[in-house]
């Protein structure tokens, strides 16, 4: 019985010591392999979602100009305007001396009569007004709310224009809640971002010595109405961040849906040629109920629009979208008339004829007799950030990054404040 009992104890003890060396052995391999392996693995698995964002100087930036500020035309040649200031505020004359204040100015209109500028009852002999809010509570033109300065710039024939005038991510986190809706993907939201900011500092350096930088059509811009919790955080998290080509920041056009490819930027806009802009294959956006469409238009509604800009165009034969780009988008349209034939820009028959009724510069189209029947693809000039195939891209997982480097290949992030 003791000799069993021997026996089994070292049976017992000789698995311990099995183990023992087992669990060292793989101990040691553990220090000596797995975990250089795992500590290089990590860094490069990361290193996808890890973008360089350049630090950059604002050398594009006249020296003189140390403001962060952007100039909106909102009204041009206005007769009249509504405004209002719910809050403390100012009014400066041109010499940004203080010809005014109050603790709240309730809707009143703003004119122009014999060289003065009139708000409400009270009028000022000043070439240039700004109406400065001194709290947060944005200043009020025609029931919009804006959150920056508001200027009033006397014209001739008692016209004026109007001009907001504030800092550059506010701007920008006006514009994207007006581009793209609230409830899309944050990494759609993010690239849109930048491409806005991107947008609007080309226009600043293009800009810098003239009154505006750039008017309110050339974005969907409705003033504080686009800013929301949600575009505050984009905007926290991209502030400012830029996209460039060879150290030079450009036009970062964007568009809601392209219809497959986007457009070069040399045949819609006649800008010169640039890697960013040169048009990609998308492929995310047929989703977009604009990817095919259909519209029926008629030629007297054409004829009547053009004639604004040529009055020889009368009696539509045809119209057609000529010389396309690799996205399909003509960049001339001729319209054959019986007065002949006429050529004209593509985008600028689109927007002439309504974005609203031709979509696309992509199009072919039929003659049904009073009408002109187009089919074409896509919504926007096709240049640049395709919208909706940055919402399918963020969907997919790709980051904002990511989907800026499809739609601008070649270019790079630049960090400017």
């Amino acid at each position: 019985m003791r000799k069993c009992i021997c026996l089994y104890k070292g049976v017992r003890y000789g698995k311990i010591y099995f183990l023992y060396k087992i669990m060292g052995k793989t101990l040691y391999i553990t220090v000596m392999f797995v975990v250089p392996f795992i500590m290089t693995v990590i860094p490069l698995s990361c290193k996808r979602d890890v973008t360089k964002i350049r630090d950059g100087a604002r050398d594009y930036i006249s020296r003189a100009d140390t403001t962060s500020n952007v100039r909106i035309l909102l009204i041009d040649r206005a007769a009249k305007i509504t405004l209002a200031v719910n809050g403390r505020y100012q009014i400066l004359g041109s010499l940004s001396n203080i010809i005014d204040q109050g603790i709240k100015l309730d809707k009143t209109t703003v004119y122009i009569e014999n060289g003065r500028i009139y708000i409400g009852d009270r009028s000022y002999y000043n070439s240039e007004l700004r109406i400065k809010n001194l709290e947060d509570s944005g200043i009020e033109v025609n029931t919009v709310l804006y959150r920056g300065d508001i200027r009033i710039l006397q014209q001739i024939d008692k016209k004026f224009s109007v001009i907001e005038e504030t800092e550059i991510e506010n701007f920008v986190a006006g514009v994207i809640g007006c581009e793209m809706p609230n409830a899309w993907e944050e990494e759609a939201l993010r690239s849109q971002a930048v491409a806005i900011r991107t947008y609007v500092e080309s226009k600043r350096k293009a800009k810098k010595n003239e009154s505006y930088h750039l008017d309110k059509s050339e974005l969907a811009y409705k003033g504080m109405l686009g800013e929301t919790a949600k575009s505050r955080k984009i905007i926290q998290d991209t502030a400012g961040i830029v996209m460039t080509y060879n150290g030079e920041i450009f036009s970062a056009y964007f568009h809601s849906t392209c219809g497959g490819h986007t457009e070069d930027v040399n045949l819609v806009f006649g800008k010169e040629k640039l890697p960013p802009l040169a048009g990609v294959k998308c492929g995310y956006c047929n989703n977009s109920k604009y990817y095919n469409w259909k519209v029926n238009i008629e030629k007297s509604a054409i004829v009547h629009k053009l004639k604004k800009v040529n009055g020889r165009i009368s009696g539509i034969i045809s119209v057609k979208a000529i010389n396309p780009g690799p996205g399909n988008h003509g960049s001339e349209v001729e319209i054959a008339g019986a007065n002949g034939k006429e050529r004209m820009n593509a985008n600028g028959f689109r927007l002439l004829v309504g974005p609203n009724n031709l979509y696309s510069t992509a199009f072919t189209a039929k003659n049904n007799g009073n009408s002109i029947s187009f089919s074409g693809k896509g919504w926007g000039h096709g240049v640049g950030l395709c919208q909706y195939g940055a919402q399918t891209m963020a969907k997919k997982g790709f980051n904002w990054r990511e989907i800026l480097e499809h739609y601008y290949p070649k270019s790079e992030l630049m960090r400017m404040y």
